[in-house]
């Protein structure tokens, strides 16, 4: 479950579009070899996330 996103609100309005949000639950799916991408599924979408804008979201694990 999103607890917080950091950063400007371009982005946060960006990741609320793609339905990564305050609250929204997301499973992580993947992540690269080095962790540099993630795959995250959020609602019925599937979305990568760079590791800048992926360390910017703040999340519980339940």
């Amino acid at each position: 479950m999103v607890l917080k996103i950091e950063g400007l609100e371009a982005l946060r309005s960006r990741l609320r579009a793609l339905g990564i949000y305050t609250g929204a639950k997301v499973l992580l799916l993947k992540a690269s070899r080095f962790k540099k991408c993630f795959l995250v599924q959020a609602g019925s979408g599937k979305i990568a996330l760079g590791k800048e804008v992926a360390a910017g979201v703040r999340v519980w694990k339940i």
